[in-house]
């Protein structure tokens, strides 16, 4: 069984070769499938099963939760709900195009949630790091990776709050009270990373955030395992641009 920190459900852990894998490789796989996946032509249909497919693999390989996939593809509704106004634009053209763009974005958020489902946040980071990305961008990363339970629960205290108080926020003229506590919130986030950057300052940060997470070695398999999944990609997006 994993540990909850800040509130989080324990579940038990789930490893295989996919979780063990470094995760400086599967990012980088993960870079090349979707860009691979981004210049699939329009009007080549095939590359997208070939796609599909191996996405399916690694999902079965890492043992990743059908339904938790499919969860994470509530977050591009709002993205397809603008797609579907293609048709109306651009005609009967808009159909094709609506449908290529609601395809490579659904495999990319597919394969974005089998690497998330096998690699740990904290983990990305420190791939990310290996990977040569600015430590800016990743000490972001990992202070968002630690803080955004705190932020959640707070969220859901000042929820409990407002509720204690009588408010319930499922008419639109109550709106107002769901904008002060969205402020208060704010407020909160604000106080708190001064106090949390302040903290860090006197324990000597330097600007680096420090190694979380295990440490996966690079070996011959993990960039095997890379291959496997990217190279399939690549080459079905070549083939259908000649």
């Amino acid at each position: 069984m994993s540990g909850a920190a800040h509130g989080e459900q324990v579940v038990a852990e789930v490893r295989t070769a996919l979780h063990d894998a470094a995760p400086e490789v599967k990012v980088l796989a993960l870079i090349v499938f979707a860009l691979s996946v981004a210049f699939v032509p329009r009007g080549a249909w095939w590359p997208f099963a070939v796609d599909l497919a191996v996405v399916a693999v690694f999902a079965a390989w890492g043992r990743v939760p059908v339904r938790g996939l499919l969860v994470r593809l509530v977050v591009e509704i709002p993205f397809l709900l603008f797609v579907v106004l293609l048709p109306v634009v651009a005609g009967a053209e808009g159909w094709a195009l609506a449908g290529a763009i609601a395809a490579k974005a659904t495999l990319v958020v597919l394969a974005t949630g089998v690497l998330s489902a096998t690699t740990p946040a904290a983990e990305i980071v420190a791939g990310l790091e290996r990977l040569r990305v600015p430590a800016t961008f990743t000490a972001i990363g990992a202070l968002a990776v630690r803080y955004l339970q705190v932020v959640l629960d707070e969220l859901r205290r000042v929820n409990t709050a407002r509720i204690a108080r009588g408010d319930d926020a499922r008419w639109f003229w109550q709106a107002r009270a769901v904008a002060q506590s969205t402020g208060t919130l704010a407020v909160r986030c604000l106080d708190r990373g001064e106090r949390v950057h302040g903290a860090m300052l006197a324990r000597g940060w330097d600007g680096r955030m420090p190694r979380v997470g295990s440490e996966a070695v690079l070996r011959a398999n993990a960039i095997a395992f890379a291959a496997l999944g990217a190279l399939p990609v690549l080459v079905a997006t070549i083939g259908a641009r000649w």
